[in-house]
């Protein structure tokens, strides 16, 4: 069997295995007292699209990552994500667990290194896989968000819905359009529909993983027993910080509802989600 239909094989056998579990393990290998081994998936990066991107390999099939601090070149040297070129080929290291989807999510990656420089020729054997992958975005509606966090069992990502927006965007004329879409306040959402819950058993960092990265995020957080107010109260401002070019809010706590507002040039849009204990 030559490489090229070994891994068409794999590919195929992953597919189906993401049809039917909400998370698997990769390695499914464990240290004395529990934790997941760091084993290396080796895989050819390919990006597309405006910074999408998708790794292909015969261990783990096709599949994006959640980028760490960690990434190196060929000579050791540290780089950013935006430095990795099609056709690298690169060792991926993390915990091992993959989530549903297709592609994969792989979010608690540790580590990336770069083990052979490629040629982007090396990757157009998989562009169907892109073709089946990507699709282009509308432009008149604002990019999309997940949340992301790891505890000690897992890697977690949320999907999170929209709210109210004011967009602006180029329509296939070139005229320029503008879009206000209003919508109740988060406090107004229902929880499980509307409203994302997030539960946690301690304070975590959650990402905020938007489909186009904007300039600017602003957060203000309410007391979840707020939920249903009839009068907005005034919320308290949370601060972001920033992680391997993602926004992320350090030390999130159960018992918030979140109300997000991500800023681009375009305009700038509402997300929510509440957090719950585990307990």
């Amino acid at each position: 069997m030559n490489k090229k239909t070994g891994m068409m094989i794999a590919l195929a056998v992953l597919i189906i295995i993401f049809a039917g579990a909400a998370a698997w393990v990769l390695f499914g290998k464990y240290g004395k007292e529990g934790s997941m081994r760091q084993d290396a998936v080796d895989a050819m990066y390919i990006p597309f699209g405006k910074g999408e991107h998708i790794f292909v390999s015969e261990q783990a099939g096709v599949f994006t990552v959640t980028f760490p601090e960690k990434i190196y070149d060929v000579n050791g040297k540290k780089i950013t994500p935006e430095q990795l070129k099609r056709g690298n080929m690169v060792k991926i290291y993390g915990n091992g667990i993959m989530l549903e989807s297709y592609p994969g999510q792989y979010p608690g990656v540790s580590k990336i290194e770069v083990t052979a420089e490629g040629s982007p020729s090396d990757a157009d054997t998989w562009q169907y896989l892109v073709d089946e992958i990507y699709t282009e975005p509308d432009p008149s509606v604002p990019p999309t968000m997940n949340l992301g966090y790891t505890t000690d069992l897992a890697s977690v990502v949320v999907m999170v819905n929209r709210g109210g927006y004011e967009w602006v965007y180029e329509d296939q004329d070139g005229l320029s359009n503008a879009v206000v879409a209003d919508a109740a306040h988060v406090l107004m959402w229902k929880v499980g529909e509307e409203l994302a819950d997030v539960k946690l058993s301690e304070p975590l960092d959650v990402t905020l993983y938007f489909s186009e990265k904007p300039k600017a995020v602003e957060v203000v957080r309410y007391d979840a027993a707020l939920l249903g107010a009839e009068q907005i109260p005034s919320g308290e401002n949370v601060s972001v910080s920033k992680k391997s070019g993602e926004f992320v809010l350090p030390g999130v706590e159960a018992g918030y509802v979140y109300d997000i507002t991500g800023i681009w040039e375009n305009g700038h849009a509402h997300y929510g989600f509440i957090t719950l204990s585990k307990d």
